[in-house]
């Protein structure tokens, strides 16, 4: 039965009268069993939930998947890691950036999140703060993606660093590649390279090291050698893949959302007749208009104008005009008796691909999915 993310929330609001994304929690846990079937025995996996789990919703999403057997987590923000503790999510949890407020190092700490040591400062605060229980860091190497962490040379005198605090632990090393989703392997090689060298002074210097993980989505599938101890899975969870080269070399997994909405309004328009703010579209025939209830600040892009299609009735119609704060239009002239009520498929199954639909205005998956805004409920099913 489908399950509303926010019962209470949405309990006045009729969801025909809405823009609606359905998530397939059952797909989601069947892309994870194949990101599973890729690796060795013992091989864990830290599913990506940052970003409300891509758009497809943080805690239902972390919930399923913690009952299917991922081991960690990976989130962007402390809001984020203390709402899956909230929610009662017992795997771990670790936050992939640096933190400077000394009260919240100390709720994170008690809260058994792991955190991201990046550099000597960041370890220096963290062990100034106030911690309840022993702090878990886990070291970001640089290898070439120059946002956060520090170059593999730097790592041993890091992590020997943290040796020596008392209520700091070392967890785990990572990094990250830049265009693993790339066909030409020579800069992931070139990190995985200094990775390794990473590791190589680590053990000269006798640290042990708990965790090892390097492999993105596109690593997981294409690079057997980046998988360690764990991956990091995040959009091959939710059915996308972020390049074609990536998609062909595992078509197993199956995209989760599906964001509907319906036909709010139908009106006839001559040949000629301006569409939308600008004009930008004038009707090229006598034709039908059908206006749609989404719009960018739901998440739809605007620079899909003139660009985006839906699907109604399984027909492609194409969005004509600007697209709107909280509307779009769609030429419906092909169809006979479209009326106010029906429902448009704007990505997922049934409709357009979202890749495809991101990549017709320079962009990719990962930024459709998770700018879908939370005035769009989701349902979920599976």
């Amino acid at each position: 039965m489908p399950q509303l993310q926010d019962p209470g929330a949405t309990a006045a609001r009729d969801l025909a009268e809405e823009p609606v994304a359905y998530v397939d929690l059952a797909a989601i846990e069947h892309n994870l069993a194949v990101v599973k079937g890729r690796l060795a025995p013992g091989t864990k996996v830290l599913a990506a939930v940052k970003a409300d789990a891509y758009g497809h919703g943080l805690v239902p999403v972390a919930r399923r998947l913690e009952r299917a057997g991922v081991a960690w987590f990976g989130v962007a923000t402390p809001g984020e890691a203390l709402a899956l503790r909230e929610a009662g999510v017992e795997a771990g949890v670790l936050l992939l950036g640096p933190v400077r407020s000394p009260e919240l190092i100390t709720r994170l700490a008690d809260a058994r999140v792991a955190l991201t040591l990046t550099d000597h400062a960041a370890l220096e605060r963290y062990a100034a703060a106030d911690l309840p229980r022993p702090l878990e860091l886990q070291i970001d190497v640089d290898t070439g993606m120059s946002r956060l962490g520090l170059p593999a040379a730097a790592t041993p005198a890091l992590a020997l660093a943290v040796a020596r605090h008392p209520k700091l632990r070392l967890g785990g090393v990572w990094t990250h590649f830049t265009d693993s989703d790339d066909p030409d392997p020579s800069t992931t090689r070139r990190q995985l390279e200094a990775f390794e060298a990473a590791l190589a002074g680590l053990a000269r210097a006798g640290v042990e090291v708990p965790l090892r993980h390097a492999a993105n989505s596109a690593a997981t599938i294409a690079y057997p050698e980046a998988h360690y101890d764990m991956v990091r899975a995040g959009i091959v969870l939710y059915g996308h893949h972020g390049s074609d080269w990536v998609a062909r070399q595992e078509p197993r997994v199956r995209p989760a959302m599906r964001l509907e909405a319906p036909v709010t309004f139908v009106k006839r328009v001559a040949a000629g007749t301006p569409v939308s703010y600008g004009a930008l579209w004038r009707a090229p025939r006598d034709t039908t208009l059908a206006t749609v209830r989404i719009g960018y600040a739901d998440g739809y892009p605007r620079q899909l104008t003139g660009r985006g299609w839906v699907s109604l009735r399984g027909q492609r119609c194409d969005v004509v005009g600007r697209v709107c704060m909280d509307q779009l239009m769609i030429d419906v002239g092909h169809l006979d008796g479209v009326e106010p009520g029906e429902r448009v498929v704007l990505w997922g199954e049934g409709g357009p691909d979202a890749e495809a639909l991101a990549r017709s205005f320079g962009t990719v998956s990962y930024e459709l999915l998770s700018g879908l805004g939370p005035r769009v409920p989701r349902v979920y099913l599976g």
